[in-house]
């Protein structure tokens, strides 16, 4: 993948972070047994439970809501890859409607999962565009290595990114009050869960 491709590739992770307000009820699949979809493809919301999801954030949150962008066919360096979304609200913040903040000011966290064609090597080239968006400003600050969390993993400042083989994921929390330490930990606890279950 062209370094300029990955660029793109976190600039649009982040817009599906910043988008996800118009995303639609789904249930939850969580704890199914598996975690693909019928076609074969890593399904978002069955990496997490919404209990974990509670637990982490200490607050009570919506069941999961997924909404998969599918496959990628159409995206340059992204042929022949599926990507899944699941994302939890906190349940207390349904009136939130703020017009500035991301998902009208509701506390939320967000999972996207993209699985890559078999050995393709996309998944490593994933995490590296985070380094080459940082290089050329597109994130605010140089990705921070992980250890411990998938094959590799990162914190990008905005949510952990890792890949498991030929799956590639990112997790944020938004607590909506700017305490990045706070979400990072949290941002790294479900990463872990989220590894173990790739």
């Amino acid at each position: 993948m062209k370094p300029e491709v990955g660029v793109l590739g976190v600039v649009a992770a982040v817009a599906v972070i910043l988008s996800v307000a118009s995303m639609s009820a789904r249930t939850s699949v969580a704890q199914s047994g598996s975690v693909l979809n019928g076609a074969g493809f890593v399904d978002a919301c069955a990496l997490l439970n919404d209990t974990e999801v509670a637990s982490t954030l200490k607050l009570e949150v919506n069941p999961a809501d997924r909404r998969d962008d599918g496959k990628l066919d159409g995206k340059e360096g992204y042929e022949g890859s599926y990507s899944s979304t699941c994302v939890w609200r906190v349940q207390v913040d349904k009136d939130k409607d703020s017009v500035d903040l991301p998902m009208a000011g509701m506390r939320f966290a967000i999972l996207n999962a993209i699985t890559w064609p078999k050995d393709s090597g996309k998944a490593a080239n994933f995490l590296q565009s985070f380094h080459d968006a940082a290089e050329h400003g597109i994130i605010p600050g140089k990705p921070i290595p992980l250890k411990g969390i998938g094959d590799d993993a990162l914190w990008w400042g905005d949510g952990v990114a890792s890949r498991v083989g030929d799956v590639s994921f990112g997790v944020s929390v938004f607590l909506q009050n700017g305490d990045k330490v706070t979400q990072r930990a949290m941002e790294e606890a479900l990463a872990r869960k989220i590894a173990g279950r790739l």
